[in-house]
């Protein structure tokens, strides 16, 4: 069973519609305990990095992840879920601040800074495909496909051993795909991104749900 985590950032029912066209072996939960025995677990959401940590934090979430990490239990964070897995993020309603995240991936989250470009960074943006990093969710998918983005903040010094993917916006190249061993994640909205976005959510079934 895939754990699709509700912790109240949004983006569940195109996410779970999405999911439902390769499995229906999936349940979406507000309960810890339910990651114990997932066959992977999805984190999606919109919004600000703070909230995201505060609710998962409230509704016991974050011990319950960092165990089923270490019991390799597969995970896919999306946008703000994808943020999330890394060590901080200066969003945050104090100003600065640092928000502590889960700290899965090194790199620190930062708001983009363009004086010539509109921020959030919305809408339809290419993928350019690290051909020296092996990837899971990329099988299938090209090199230079599009994908929707909307987000004003971006991983900044990234461990780029787990990177798979970047993409431009104005002249700043920075990480929109992340795989380390059980852990994957997306900046983009796959689930929003066409054929070639739902492809990129299907690998991730396969991986939690090989059989």
């Amino acid at each position: 069973m895939i754990a699709v985590i509700d912790f109240g950032m949004g983006n569940i029912h195109s996410c779970l519609k999405a999911i439902s066209l390769y499995t229906d072996n999936f349940k979406l939960t507000t309960d810890p305990k339910d990651l114990e025995n997932a066959s992977g677990i999805v984190l999606p959401g919109d919004g600000a990095f703070e909230k995201a940590m505060s609710n998962l934090e409230e509704l016991g979430f974050i011990d319950s992840i960092h165990k089923a990490i270490e019991k390799k239990i597969p995970l896919f964070g999306i946008c703000i879920g994808f943020q999330i897995l890394f060590e901080d993020s200066e969003e945050s309603t104090e100003k600065g601040k640092l928000i502590k995240g889960l700290g899965l991936i090194k790199g620190h989250v930062r708001k983009f800074k363009l004086r010539s470009y509109k921020v959030p960074h919305m809408g339809w943006n290419k993928l350019i495909v690290n051909a020296r990093k092996k990837s899971t969710l990329l099988n299938e998918v090209q090199n230079g496909e599009y994908m929707y983005f909307i987000h004003s903040y971006r991983p900044v010094d990234a461990d780029q051993s787990f990177v798979t993917a970047n993409c431009n916006y104005a002249e700043e190249k920075f990480p929109v795909i992340v795989e380390k061993e059980n852990i994957f994640g997306t900046q983009f909205h796959p689930e929003k991104s066409d054929r070639e976005g739902l492809k990129i959510l299907r690998n991730f079934i396969r991986v939690a749900n090989p059989n």
